[in-house]
C-alpha cells in the first residue's frame, strides 16, 4: 500500500520520511554518484518542501518504506521549470492541476530488477489515484534513458515535451502524462494490480498507528 503524506499529516510519518531521505542518498548519492544536497545521512533539497506531497510505499503501517516518490505543485519552483526547461521545447506545463512527479527511489534493500520495476508500477498507480484525489489532471516528469520506456508504457496517455538531453552520463526527457479514470484502469489491468494502492491517514491515526 501507498501512503500518502502532505502538510496536513506529515507530523504522523517523521521516521518514514527520514528513511525515505536515507533511502534517496543510497541510491542516488551513493549508487548512482549524483552531486545533490546532503544532511547527515539524508539527501534532501530545494524542493522538500511543505506543499510537497510524498507517496510512501510500505506493506503495512509499521513496516519498513519499500519505495517512495513525491509530487511538486508546477505553479511553484520545481525541477522542470528550474533544471529541464531545454528538454520542454513548447515551454515547461504549469497549472493548478498539472504537477510534477520526482525522485521515484525504491529501498536500497530490493536488489532485484522485478521487484523495482513491481514498485514503480506501484508508485504510478499511486500518483494516478493521488492525482485524481486532488484533482490533478497533468502530471510531468524528466525520465532518464533507463526509466523512460518503463514510465511510458504502463496504461497512462504520455507525450514527449522536447528534445532528449545529455543529463551527466545519462540522457534526460521531459514526459507529461494524462491522469484520467481510464488510464488508472489500464494501469491496474495490465500489472495486475487488483484495486486501489493508496492510504491517506490523519495525522492523529498515524501518530495512533
Amino acid at each position: 500500500m501507498i501512503f500518502i503524506v502532505n502538510a496536513e499529516n506529515r507530523g504522523g510519518f517523521g521516521p518514514d520520511l527520514a528513511q525515505m531521505h536515507r533511502h534517496r542518498k543510497a541510491v542516488f548519492v551513493d549508487g548512482i554518484g549524483w552531486d545533490v544536497p546532503v544532511v547527515d545521512d539524508l539527501e534532501i533539497d530545494a524542493y522538500d518542501r511543505d506543499d510537497t506531497l510524498y507517496l510512501i510505499s510500505k506493506t503495512d503501517p509499521a513496516a519498513e518504506v519499500r519505495a517512495s516518490a513525491r509530487l511538486l505543485p508546477t505553479v511553484h519552483p520545481h525541477l522542470m521549470s528550474d533544471l529541464f526547461e531545454p528538454a520542454c521545447a513548447g515551454g515547461v506545463p504549469r497549472g493548478p492541476d498539472i504537477w510534477e512527479a520526482s525522485r521515484f527511489c525504491p529501498s536500497p534493500l530490493l536488489c532485484r530488477r522485478r521487484e523495482r520495476i513491481e514498485m514503480l508500477w506501484e508508485i504510478i498507480a499511486g500518483i494516478m489515484e493521488t492525482a485524481l484525489l486532488f484533482g490533478i489532471n497533468q502530471v510531468t516528469f524528466a525520465a532518464n534513458a533507463g526509466l523512460l520506456p518503463l514510465a511510458r508504457d504502463c496504461g497512462w496517455r504520455t507525450r514527449v515535451l522536447g528534445p532528449t538531453l545529455p543529463d551527466g552520463k545519462d540522457w534526460i526527457t521531459a514526459v507529461a502524462a494524462d491522469i484520467d479514470p481510464q488510464g488508472l484502469g489500464r494501469l491496474r489491468q495490465r500489472w495486475g494490480i487488483a484495486g486501489p494502492v493508496t492510504r491517506f491517514m490523519s495525522h492523529t491515526t498515524s501518530l495512533a498507528a
